[in-house]
Order: structure tokens, then C-alpha cells, then sequence
């Protein structure tokens, strides 16, 4: 087979391929032949049906299947020695292509491909990436340790709904009418005060008591059907068809008696005797939060990094190649105007992809087979410690974590946490960032962005 490469612009090219017989007919012959062995047709014994008819009925199918081999089976050897990053895959020309099936001859094709660009990375404090930094003040942990009181408390008891407390009843379908449906939808539970978006129905149930009753939209108590058919006792499907209000009437008041600050708390928190005061027990908490945002402050350095480096090397993309090819491999139909409209994200994502692929590569970031089984490992003893039962140790750990490791996604999962991990340390290593403290919330509004 000959392959020949013309370059159609300055991300793609078109791949010529020209068979002739050679390539193809000794394997047709071969397979035609196999074939005529077990052959058992009407009117034949078995392995005597004639070669020319063996040849008229099924000739055509064995030879396309040759033709097709050899074509995935040479491009991708073709892409391989020629050291070609394409992106997706090469893209039959079908109006290239006037091929004489009937006539086993000379086949040519063509196959366009698109290629990644060659993407420089060069890592500078002159980038000025800042390290977001959230600054852990009083009041948010003043948030935190009431927090911590709520959720070691005591559920008790409460006469009227309040703006956080857990309220308990029945929530009843009506008729057309507002009079309780004969037969209609009915099942006890909860409506968490606190968890409630829409303002009206919240309003609706603060003060009210055990006995009251309120009419609410069933839709606006819970999210989403599945949450809706959950609190129903029913199905999926049951609850499309809901329309209008429901009744709900309330059965029980639970409120959150937050647990007082003392040994108590401290305990429960930290272990017996870790912490012995106020002072002590907030310091703690302090450095808890300022440990988690730590974490969240690398992920979204890395991100903020990743964005600033992709803006400096202005990556280009075949971007009439990518649509043709998502359009062309698309599960479902896809319309010129939804490939549109979904390309930029695509393309933004790719090159995001693309960027990082090449930092790895250029600084040798790329997660190693002993860096996979020893995180997995550690994995599978901090699934044990959760539980507080001793992890096993020796040939009976690696045994577990080679049972992860043999699931195709786990290690995918597992190889994209090392090169992240990776990835923050580099940067912080190379660009030695400074903080930037901020407050929270200015944190979380920087973290949709990033």
C-alpha cells in the first residue's frame, strides 16, 4: 500500500492511499478459501461448493472487509512512524472516492486529518498568577463553630416552624376543586426549612404548628422530579402529571438544639482530651479551615495558571477539520446550528487539554506505574481507616490495589489526581506565587470564573 501526505493548510492534510492487488489478494484468496471448506450450501456437500460461486456470493463482503483492515491497520502505522498528532480521527474524503468494487483492481482514497499544534510552554514568575488565599476572620469562624454546635446537637421537639428546623407531615394531592383526591397521591415527609429556595413557601410555613395545615407547590418543596418522587414514595413517571398545589399537613417539628461549647464538643470533634478551651478549640477549627481552603486555594491556582498560560500561547485549532469530524461522529443528528453553538466550549476545553498535555510532557509531570500502585494503596487504607478497622498490609494491600488499578477508568481517575498533583507543585515551584488573600466570598465568585 503507498501513503502519501499533502498538506491542505497549516493544521490539516489529506492522506492519499492507492491498493492494488498485491496488497489485498492474497488475504481474500485465503479467507475465500477457508470459506469454500465449511461452506454448506443447498445443493453442495460441504466443502465442495465450486470456488466461482463461493467467489459471486460472498466475494464482494470478504473483499471490502480486507480493504478496510488494511486501510485502519496502515494509517494508524502511518500516524505512528510519522509521529502525527492528529486530533479525532482521519475523515473519509467519500467524494474522493470512485472506486469499481465489482472489478478487484487499483483502490485509491483519501482521508483528511486534522492535527494538533505545536504549543510552546515556558514557565516565568513574569506571569503574575497570585495564589488566592482565603482569609479565615472571625466571622467566618464564628460560622464554622456554630456549624459544628448544630451538628453535634440534639434534635428536639419545636411548637412552630422555624427558619432552620426540619418539619414533618403529609403531603397530600387535591382535586380540581382544593378537596383532597379520592385515591390520590399521599406519603409522610420532610421539608427541611433551611434547604427551601423559593422565598413565598418558606413564608408560607414559618410559625405555623403541628395540626396546621398549607397548601404548596410540590415542585418548589423539592428538586427536581427524582427528589419529588422520593418524598412521594413513588416513581419517576408518577409525578410529571402534577399540577397545582398539594396539601401539606404537618405532623411533627424538629429543631436542632446546638450543643453547648465545652469538653463535650471538643471531644466529639478533635478526640478525647485534644483540646481543653475555647481558645484552643477555635484555633483547631482555624486550622482545619485554613487546611481545606488551602486545597481549594492549589486547585484553583492551577487554573488560574492553566488560563494564563493558554491567553500567552494563543493556541490554534483546525477548526473546520474538529466541526466536520464532531458532526461526522456525533452519536445523535446534530444541526449546523447546535454544532455552532457548542463548538467554542469544545474547542476551549481542547485547548485547555492540548496545553496541559504538552506542560506534562516538556517538564516530565506524566504519572509512573510505581506512583499508580502506591497511590492506590494509600487509597485502599484510607478506605479502611474511615471505618476504623486496621488496612491489610503486604501481598493482601497489593492484591486490593490491583484489583483497583485493573478497572480502565479507576486508573484514569487515579493518573489524573498524581498529575494535578503534579501540576500545582511545578507551578508553585516555578512561578513562586504570591498570596492573595481575600474574603470568602470574594473566593467563591474568583472560583466561578477560574
Amino acid at each position: 500500500m503507498n501513503i502519501e501526505r499533502e498538506e491542505t493548510g497549516t493544521l490539516t492534510a489529506t492522506l492519499k492511499l492507492k491498493l492494488d492487488p498485491s496488497d489485498y489478494a492474497p488475504s481474500v484468496e485465503k479467507v475465500l478459501k477457508q470459506q469454500r471448506k465449511t461452506a454448506a450450501w443447498p445443493g453442495f456437500r460441504p466443502g465442495q461448493v465450486p470456488m466461482s460461486i463461493v467467489r459471486k456470493r460472498i466475494g464482494r463482503s470478504v473483499l471490502v472487509n480486507e480493504v478496510e483492515r488494511l486501510i485502519d491497520e496502515n494509517l494508524r502505522k502511518y500516524i505512528e512512524e510519522n509521529k502525527l498528532r492528529v486530533l479525532g480521527q482521519p475523515l473519509p474524503r467519500n467524494e474522493a472516492m470512485h472506486n469499481d468494487w465489482e472489478t478487484a483492481g487499483e483502490f485509491n482514497f483519501q482521508y483528511e486529518v486534522g492535527m494538533a499544534p505545536d504549543i510552546e510552554v515556558e514557565m516565568s514568575e513574569k506571569l503574575g498568577v497570585e495564589m488566592p488565599v482565603v482569609n479565615v476572620d472571625d466571622a467566618l469562624l464564628d460560622k464554622e463553630v456554630a456549624d459544628m454546635q448544630r451538628r453535634y446537637g440534639t434534635l428536639t421537639d419545636a411548637d412552630v416552624a422555624g427558619e432552620k428546623d426540619m418539619v414533618l407531615g403529609d403531603l397530600i394531592e387535591l382535586d380540581e376543586t382544593g378537596g383532597i383526591k379520592a385515591g390520590g397521591l399521599m406519603n409522610r415527609t420532610t421539608i427541611t426549612m433551611e434547604d427551601l429556595e423559593d422565598a413565598a413557601t418558606r413564608q408560607a410555613l414559618l410559625g405555623k404548628a403541628v395540626g396546621d395545615s398549607v397548601n404548596v407547590d410540590p415542585h418548589k418543596v423539592s428538586k427536581g422530579h427524582d427528589d419529588l418522587a422520593k418524598m412521594l414514595g413513588v416513581d419517576h413517571e408518577a409525578v410529571h402529571g402534577l399540577k397545582g398545589d398539594m396539601l401539606f399537613r404537618i405532623a411533627e417539628i424538629k429543631r436542632m438544639q446546638p450543643i453547648e461549647l465545652g469538653p463535650g464538643l471538643y471531644d466529639r470533634v478533635f478526640g478525647e482530651g485534644t483540646v481543653t478551651d475555647e481558645a484552643g478549640f477555635r484555633a483547631k477549627v482555624k486550622e482545619g479551615l485554613e487546611g481545606m481552603f488551602q486545597r481549594d486555594s492549589d486547585r484553583m491556582y492551577k487554573r488560574l495558571v492553566m488560563r494564563a498560560l493558554a491567553e500567552k500561547a494563543n493556541i490554534e485549532l483546525p477548526d473546520g477539520f474538529l466541526k466536520r469530524w464532531i458532526a461526522a461522529t456525533s452519536e445523535k443528528p446534530i444541526t449546523p446550528e447546535e454544532l455552532e453553538a457548542g463548538y467554542n466550549d469544545y474547542a476551549q476545553g481542547l485547548k485547555k487539554q492540548l496545553l496541559e498535555d504538552r506542560i506534562v510532557e516538556k517538564y516530565g509531570l506524566e504519572a509512573k506505574g510505581e506512583e499508580l500502585n502506591e497511590f492506590a494503596k494509600q487509597y485502599v487504607r484510607d478506605q479502611f481507616a474511615q471505618y476504623g478497622i486496621p488496612a491489610p498490609e503486604g501481598e493482601k494491600l497489593q492484591e486490593m490495589a490491583g484489583r483497583m488499578l485493573g478497572d480502565r477508568d479507576q486508573v484514569r481517575k487515579v493518573r489524573d489526581t498524581i498529575v494535578e498533583h503534579k501540576l500545582i507543585a511545578h507551578f508553585k515551584a516555578l512561578l513562586s506565587p504570591k498570596d492573595k488573600r481575600m474574603a470568602f466570598e470574594d473566593f467563591l465568585s474568583l472560583a466561578r470564573t477560574a
